[in-house]
């Protein structure tokens, strides 16, 4: 819903301001103070009082009216409602009914438009409505109607709904909530992929654009939260996937089977409150999980139907004890109600271990420069247990569809924030992660610009620097190529200086054997992570094959600027000497203008190639003249995971340790390059030998068990080492001149 403009809105929140409400939102009311806040909901207490009732209330009068105004247009017009129904259903949905006729029917216009195609059938409990709801149910096609004789409460009329489903899943869905696009397609998709996936809950979203709740904490002594209550819906802290408590009943799809197996909703709880937390409970109790999906998004009015706010309260206190005696060895296993308790309790198994990685922006593979490796690295550590925030420093605003591309849902990425809230953020969290990783020597920079000397952003915590490569011999080789005189005596000393910040770090993580060798100079603990790649060779045969192929992403002061440019000019005309016509292929994220320039006879440019693998069945070789560089090239990784063999500079096997003749052809003049190119593509043998010798490197050094392996064990030892540096007292922390708590 929208914004009205100059309204104090919450969906047009500065990422300063939601960084700052959360502090309210750890704070917030439980316990009795909590059971005022949402009389009426046929769910349990969702714990936060709602901000700016006054608005809150004025939303849902506007809707009333207009709701009204839908209802009776229709009513008086020989309109009908057809509601999608397949005799085979995929999702039974049950909707309960009492009265408010008019929002039932923006509830069943939402199921109908945003079905997709879905197989559904649709079941209406009618808890003896007064209202209009008998003719809009009269006037409504292919949904299955229960009339009942008198109001059995939420609860009963749920499970009595529920007997007549026949879908794979069954949906419990409020009258009051509309369903936004995707809402159905992706809640079914969760349970599809993951059969220990016991229940989908949705994103919440009240009438005046704020959130009702992203997943729900029940707390040790049985209180209840609705996580992230009055927040905006599409702040980070909201928009990742995990596992949590329970969902609100307002939306729950469930294995239909399961909840039978379970006996539905326990009527110890009727005719209201507590059936869904005490549901999912009994989901995990039985092995189940239950999970939170940003993805599955819903509006809900939350229009009060009980007969008064006391007599709500009063049935609420009631279900929480019967709630407590029913759950009390499983509440032992949950979190105390604390001051911060909302952000360390949001998940459900509270034994997750933490991790904050700081790197320039999200990454995608199509951006080379060291992101495929982030990509892996991240997709490694989801793997092994970890709880992921991601904190972009230079890139900080994706739409959410693209930040979540390649990596995993379940990783929350920190995006609207950057450098000028990163303080602020590291107050809120101090103590919650267990380990922070830096990635890049000017992110580092740039923290330390920011916070002060590493030792103060996050006391008690281990720091990890990734270097993914050492820059100061790369930018010397730049300088030398641009015709820099480049004294070794400035080498040593811009060296000395990026390993000055790299001694201050808990533990180092290099890609490569020859760059540990440097970085262990700054007396820490370096851990050699490469790259992990999947061997998929292609099929094509060498006759099938012709050509070259470049891949490299672009951008300012690359090394594959330089490169290609240097190829085009000085080897590419040899080759054509001696092979006659010859394709050259260019592939690479962002060109710049002079490298675009080149496209003409023979040779193609194409720009942010998302899927390489068509490039490689197609070619020979791959080119990779790389002049100056640091880290590991993965551009040879990839194209060797891919069966093409490949001619390379010196620099480029010396950096991954590859021989020449055997892994790849190594040249660094262009006579000695455009000879090696004309080897590869001409000779079948020599071509067919370095493809194997290739791949077999490539399984050897960058499998998933190596990469796992290597990932477990440096955060391992970095764990059992500790951090360097310990918080500070509490009577020192005042006077931080970071202003970090321990």
């Amino acid at each position: 819903m929208a914004v009205q403009a100059g309204r104090e809105g919450r969906l047009g929140l500065s990422p300063k301001r939601w960084l700052i409400d959360l502090r309210h939102l750890h704070g917030v009311m439980r316990g009795g103070a909590a059971e005022e806040a949402a009389p009426g909901v046929p769910s349990t207490i969702q714990g936060a009082e709602p901000s700016e009732p006054s608005s809150l209330e004025g939303w849902r009068a506007h809707i009333t009216d207009v709701s009204h105004t839908e209802l009776a247009s229709f009513l008086s017009s020989d309109s009908r409602l057809a509601i999608p129904h397949a005799d085979q259903p995929c999702v039974s949905i049950v909707i309960v009914l009492f009265n408010r006729a008019e929002l039932t029917l923006r509830c069943l216009r939402s199921i109908a438009v945003t079905a997709g195609g879905l197989p559904l059938e649709v079941i209406l409990v009618d808890n003896a409505s007064t209202d209009e709801t008998g003719s809009l149910v009269r006037r409504t096609d292919g949904a299955t109607t229960v009339r009942c004789e008198k109001n059995l409460g939420f609860l009963e009329a749920s499970n009595a709904g529920s007997r007549l489903a026949r879908g794979t899943y069954l949906l419990l869905l409020n009258s009051d909530t509309e369903l936004l696009p995707g809402t159905l397609a992706a809640a079914v998709e969760v349970l599809t992929a993951d059969a220990r996936v016991g229940a989908v809950g949705a994103r919440l979203i009240l009438p005046d654009g704020s959130l009702q709740e992203a997943g729900s904490i029940i707390w040790r002594d049985g209180s209840c939260l609705g996580y992230g209550r009055g927040e905006d819906p599409d702040a980070p802290p909201f928009a990742f996937t995990r596992d949590v408590d329970f969902c609100s009943a307002a939306f729950l799809l469930t294995r239909r089977s399961v909840f039978a197996q379970l006996g539905g909703f326990d009527t110890i709880y009727s005719p209201a409150y507590y059936e869904d937390a005490d549901y999912c409970a009994r989901l995990w109790e039985a092995g189940y999980r239950v999970r939170y999906d940003p993805r599955v998004t819903v509006r809900h009015y939350e229009f009060a139907s009980s007969e008064s706010t006391d007599h709500a309260i009063s049935q609420q206190r009631t279900r929480r004890a019967v709630f407590v005696s029913r759950h009390r060895q499983w509440l032992l296993r949950r979190r105390d109600f604390a001051p911060r308790g909302a952000v360390d309790a949001r998940v459900h198994d509270t034994e997750r271990r933490r991790i904050l990685v700081f790197d320039d922006r999200v990454p995608h593979t199509v951006l080379g420069s060291g992101f495929p490796r982030a990509v892996e690295l991240v997709r490694t550590l989801v793997t092994l247990g970890w709880e992921v925030t991601f904190y972009p420093l230079w890139i900080v605003n994706e739409p959410w569809d693209e930040v979540y591309n390649e990596l995993p849902r379940t990783v929350e990425v920190m995006t609207g924030l950057g450098p000028s809230h990163v303080k602020t953020f590291l107050n809120e969290r101090a103590g919650f992660y267990r380990i922070v990783l830096v990635s890049r020597s000017h992110n580092l920079d740039r923290l330390r610009a920011t916070l002060g000397p590493p030792e103060s952003w996050c006391p008690g915590t281990p720091m990890v620097y990734d270097a993914e490569a050492v820059q100061a011999p790369r930018e010397a080789m730049r300088r030398r190529i641009e015709g820099v005189e480049v004294a070794a005596d400035d080498v040593d000393n811009a060296i000395s200086r990026e390993l000055s910040e790299v001694a201050k770090m808990d533990a180092v993580i290099t890609v490569s054997q020859l760059e540990k060798e440097l970085l262990s100079r700054a007396g820490r603990p370096v851990h050699i992570i490469t790259h992990m790649v999947r061997p998929r060779p292609g099929s094509s045969s060498f006759a099938d094959r012709s050509g070259f192929l470049f891949v490299g992403a672009f951008s300012e002061q690359s090394p594959n600027t330089d490169s290609i440019l240097w190829f085009c000019a000085a080897v590419l005309p040899r080759l054509r000497e001696r092979l006659g016509s010859i394709d050259l292929t260019i592939g690479g994220h962002a060109p710049p203008p002079e490298v675009a320039a080149l496209a003409g006879e023979g040779i193609r440019v194409l720009a942010d190639v998302s899927d390489l693998s068509p490039l490689y069945e197609r070619v020979r070789a791959v080119i990779a003249p790389t002049r100056f560089a640091a880290g590991i090239p993965l551009k040879v990784i990839h194209a060797a995971a891919a069966g093409v063999p490949v001619v390379s500079t010196h620099l480029l096997a010396r950096q991954l340790g590859w021989r020449n003749g055997i892994e790849l052809l190594a040249a660094d003049d262009a006579e000695e390059f455009t000879r090696a190119c004309v080897c590869l593509h001409e000779d079948q043998d020599q071509w067919s030998a370095i493809r194997r010798a290739a791949l077999d490197r490539v399984a050897r050094d960058h499998s998933l068990e190596v990469f796992t392996a290597a990932v477990t064990q440096c955060l391992a030892q970095t764990l059992a080492a500790g951090p360097r540096f310990r918080p500070l007292h509490p009577q020192e922390d005042a006077e931080s001149p970071s202003g970090f708590g321990s």
